[in-house]
């Protein structure tokens, strides 16, 4: 089992999802993430994966939720979602990814999310033991 970390990051109210290159074509929109190196926090993982993956500096706000993907029999990962800021909109994708986008939460929806990425949300939004914080920027326009 491995262990990765996502960020759900805000500048101005918007989240930035990245629009990640696979094999199959299918092309899903992710919040930046990977995994942990050896010996690494799930904290300075998730600083270092933002800036590897998009350039920018974040400020980790909370623990939003938590996500689970079975790649196959052998693999699985779990993962923390964090809730993360900046005030900087200038994203510069690493291979990794073809697009990005800063969209609201109220039209996450409409985009084609990994499905692990939607399951963790939905409970996120259904959760009634987060906090304040996560309720003002997520839960109330999540839809």
């Amino acid at each position: 089992m491995g262990m990765s970390v996502k960020c759900m990051i805000f500048c101005e109210g918007d989240i930035l999802l990245l629009q990640k290159k696979d094999r199959e074509g299918l092309s899903p929109w992710e919040f930046p993430g990977g995994g942990l190196e050896f010996g690494e926090d799930l904290h300075d993982a998730a600083l270092r994966e933002v800036r590897e993956e998009t350039e920018l500096t974040v400020e980790l706000l909370d623990v939003a939720g938590l996500w689970s993907y079975a790649r196959n029999k052998l693999q699985f990962l779990t993962g923390v979602i964090f809730i993360a800021k900046t005030t900087d909109r200038n994203v510069i994708l690493s291979d990794e990814h073809t697009d990005f986008a800063w969209v609201k939460p109220s039209e996450l929806h409409t985009y084609r999310l990994q499905d692990s990425l939607r399951q963790a949300l939905d409970r996120i939004k259904t959760s009634n033991e987060r906090g304040q914080e996560l309720r003002q920027y997520f839960v109330e326009t999540y839809k």
